[in-house]
């Protein structure tokens, strides 16, 4: 049995950013970490994983850091835009529905939760929009799995009843399993 719930950071960017696309056409930019936002195509979503912290009630039994990873999506539009503020409320409230509950296919996440949008005017460098920023949580698996697949897999499953267990209770032990073929 091969138990791999590690999750490929990178592919977890493009399936988000792919889902994000899918769902809100209208959307001129998705993206991760977009720096120049002079000549930014609006409207914009500009996404970011922000942080990990370790959640140490989650324990995947393989081996691997249970982590919840915090995101965050600025949802820009120019303040020109007609019926700007009204415009960015309604995107906000769709994003966040959106994300409820949201698993990413392939992603190997949790649900999202913890969702929260807000007003962000604290950004100098977008006094030229209007920027609502809509967070979530999920709980995602960082390392290797120590279950690799490799090794015999059990082709009789057996039970017994302690204390008539062990050596010298070979009879006593239920086989609850079929032998494979």
């Amino acid at each position: 049995m091969n138990i791999n719930t590690e999750v490929d950071l990178a592919g977890l960017h493009a399936t988000i950013t792919a889902a994000i696309a899918e769902r809100f056409p209208s959307l001129a930019t998705v993206e991760f970490y977009r720096e120049d936002r002079e000549e930014l195509p609006v409207p914009a979503c500009i996404l970011d994983l922000c942080e990990f912290e370790g959640e140490p009630s989650v324990d995947p039994g393989t081996g691997q850091l249970a982590v919840m990873a915090r995101f965050e999506a600025e949802l820009i539009i120019g303040f020109r835009t007609p019926e700007a503020k009204m415009s960015l409320r309604l995107l906000a409230g769709a994003f966040a529905a959106f994300l409820h509950k949201k698993r990413w296919p392939g992603g190997l996440t949790s649900e999202a939760e913890q969702i929260h949008a807000y007003k962000d005017d604290f950004k100098p460098a977008l006094d030229q929009y209007e920027v609502w920023c809509v967070e979530w949580r999920q709980i995602i698996h960082l390392g290797e799995s120590v279950w690799s697949g490799e090794g015999v897999t059990p082709t009789t499953i057996m039970l017994g009843f302690a204390p008539e267990v062990g050596f010298g209770h070979e009879d006593d032990y239920i086989q609850i399993a079929p032998e494979a073929a």
